[in-house]
C-alpha cells in the first residue's frame, strides 16, 4: 500500500528537544514584549497547534513537508542530537523533513512507525534550536 494511502496513521511524538525549541522561541518574543505588546501571538498560535493538531496532521500526512537539508546545518547541538538519535532509529529508516507552517519551519523525522517533532525555528533564523 502506498504511504499516502496508509490505513493507520503513524504515531506523532513531540520530543523534549522540540519543546525546548518552542521555549526558546517564546523566550525570544518575551524579551521583545516591552517593545511590541502583541509580540509572540503567532508563536502562541504555533504552540496551540502543537498541543492540538500538529502531531496528528504530520502523523496522518508524514510526507507533507520537504526533505530537510541537515548537511547544511552549522549547529553543534543539532549535530550532537542527530548523533544520539541515529542509533535509536538505525533500523527504522529515518527521514529528516521540514514543513513551513505559517512563518515557522518545523523539523521532524519520519520512520515507518512514527513522526518525531524535533525542532522549530522562525523562517528568518538560519538554524534550528
Amino acid at each position: 500500500m502506498p504511504p499516502h494511502e496508509r490505513a493507520t496513521p503513524l504515531a506523532g511524538v513531540v520530543t523534549r528537544r522540540f519543546e525546548r525549541a518552542l521555549e526558546a522561541i517564546l523566550d525570544h518574543y518575551e524579551s521583545l514584549h516591552h517593545l511590541h505588546p502583541d509580540t509572540g501571538s503567532r508563536a502562541l498560535r504555533l504552540i496551540d497547534l502543537v498541543e492540538g493538531d500538529l502531531p496528528r496532521i504530520l502523523a496522518a500526512h508524514p510526507d507533507i513537508g520537504r526533505p530537510a537539508q541537515l548537511s547544511l546545518t552549522t549547529s553543534n547541538s543539532e549535530r550532537n542530537w542527530l548523533l544520539r538519535l541515529a542509533p535509536l532509529t538505525a533500523r527504522r529508516r529515518l527521514q529528516a523533513r521540514e514543513w513551513l507552517l505559517g512563518e515557522y519551519w518545523i523539523l521532524y523525522f519520519r520512520t515507518a512507525s512514527a513522526v518525531y517533532l524535533a525542532s522549530a525555528r522562525h523562517e528568518r533564523e538560519a538554524e534550528y534550536h
